[in-house]
């Protein structure tokens, strides 16, 4: 008889995400795209694994569906339990099988119990799942990250005394470029992780061991996010920093525009109001010739112009029928989206109401025409009028309109024809913006050697504190930049 076989280590099951979660990846997807131009990722992702995501809280619920996004997995998030009071949002919380979390602040400052939550978040972890935490607690405009609540370090402890042999954290930057700004640049950056393991699990009082890891939580944090002391020197340090990098018309980098400007967040209070006021001024003179620094460095000729306008009236001719199309079907949802984002006077509000409008309105719109398109009468002359491109596979394929193939074809058809009219609108606004740079200058040339030179000013100015500072404990390796950047920009 055989020696009985040595039991191994257990399998480690990959969760597989449900029909809900890649439909659901999919529309994070598409916000993005619509809202951003790009949006960078800095560091490696995680996809799954008993991890718990810290991130940043700068913007709302746009900072989740960016996570998403870039993810291209939904996390199990934690959000406060407040959202549960607005009937409309049980739905889609439910759907998205969102954690609740009760905050003192909501009950008055008393007392509050967060076992229930901090179970869920474990057999979330113990089943695989990405678990995605805001760990600031709320929603901010400020231009460093605030304190941090205690709840990741309590979660990652209590998973290990459930016994899981290991749990990482890692901390997760989110920085946007302008969050009021439509079609602007962000960037998410994962931060070195935090690997705990059994041998990290508090024996006795945890007290002590979550004020421990909350602290390293933070340090790790801040290296991955804007943190800067004021206003001023965010948008200072930030300018400076773009614009020492730039070479030519293509645009620096978010991730190195970040590292630049957090090193001379790390300079002296001496050496970064020198930084800001040169920077001051050269957006002054900037502002004197009608002139941004990306515009200056590029400056734009009639050959370029000519193969831009070339470029243009190629894809006006293969993408006209399609832009135009997708203008009708999505005019009523982008008017909602835009109007609504006039409401909130907060810069962290107006992503949040966009983002929820859109999510709501563009699907809806797709669906209405897609019944309608399959309909008779009138409304279904005029849907199909607004979607003809499809008409020829539509012809090809169905005997006639009506049924649910058809219908999924032309709803999935309005964003395409949507996508179309978003290459086309950015195409002509850089057409635009090219012939409105070349006019301005012709027209402020004699000026231009002075700005030019208040430019270099400020390149050599940031230039000299940057190289007296050290990258922050923690931040990641800065994002490639294109070779002879910051040479270029000094010429």
């Amino acid at each position: 008889m055989g020696a009985a076989a040595t039991p191994g280590p257990p399998t480690r099951r990959v969760h597989r995400p449900a029909l809900r979660d890649r439909v659901l990846s999919a529309l994070a997807r598409f916000l993005v795209r619509c809202f951003y131009r790009s949006v960078e990722v800095e560091g490696p992702l995680p996809r799954s694994g008993r991890v718990l995501l810290a991130a940043s809280h700068l913007n709302g619920f746009v900072d989740p569906v960016v996570m998403t996004a870039r993810l291209g997995v939904l996390p199990r998030f934690l959000a406060k339990a407040t959202l549960w009071d607005v009937r409309a949002a049980r739905p889609f919380l439910s759907f998205a099988r969102i954690i609740p979390v009760y905050r003192r602040v909501d009950a008055g400052g008393g007392a509050v119990d967060n076992t229930s939550t901090f179970s869920a978040a474990v057999d979330a972890l113990a089943e695989d799942h990405l678990v995605a935490i805001f760990p600031e607690g709320t929603t901010h405009d400020d231009p460093a990250i605030r304190e941090l609540h205690t709840g990741v370090a309590r979660i990652a402890l209590q998973a290990l005394a459930s016994g899981l042999p290991d749990v990482t954290i890692i901390p997760v930057g989110i920085t946007y470029e302008d969050k009021v700004a439509v079609r602007g640049r962000a960037l998410v950056s994962f931060g070195p992780a935090i690997r705990l393991s059994a041998a990290d699990a508090p024996t006795g009082d945890d007290h002590e061991a979550v004020r421990a890891l909350t602290r390293r939580l933070t340090d790790a944090l801040r290296g991955v996010t804007p943190a800067f002391d004021s206003l001023d020197d965010a948008l200072g340090l930030r300018s400076a920093a773009e614009v020492t990098l730039r070479r030519d018309a293509r645009p620096v980098p978010v991730a190195a525009t970040q590292d630049l400007a957090r090193r001379l967040a790390g300079a002296g209070p001496d050496d970064r109001e020198r930084v800001v006021t040169t920077a001051a001024r050269y957006q002054l003179l900037l502002d004197h010739v009608h002139l941004t620094d990306e515009e200056l460095v590029a400056g734009t000729g009639l050959k370029v112009l000519t193969r831009r306008l070339v470029g243009l009236a190629l894809l006006v001719v293969l993408l006209a029928p399609f832009a135009a199309a997708g203008l009708l079907v999505n005019l009523v949802p982008a008017a909602l989206v835009l109007v609504a984002g006039l409401v909130p006077r907060a810069p962290v509000s107006k992503g949040t109401i966009r983002f929820l409008v859109a999510a709501v309105a563009f699907p809806l719109t797709w669906l209405a025409v897609a019944v309608w398109d399959g309909g008779d009468g009138w409304l279904a002359g005029a849907t199909r009028g607004v979607t003809f491109p499809a008409e020829p596979l539509m012809e090809a394929t169905f005997a006639d309109r009506q049924g649910v193939a058809a219908g999924i074809i032309v709803f999935l058809a309005a964003p395409l024809f949507g996508a179309a009219t978003l290459v086309l609108i950015d195409r002509v606004r850089t057409l635009v913006g090219d012939l409105v740079v070349w006019r301005t200058t012709l027209d402020r040339r004699g000026q231009l050697p002075a700005v030019r030179e208040r430019r270099a000013q400020l390149v050599a100015v940031t230039g000299a504190v940057a190289s007296g500072t050290r990258r922050p404990a923690g931040a990641p390796e800065p994002a490639p930049v294109p070779a002879g950047t910051a040479e270029g920009a000094r010429g």
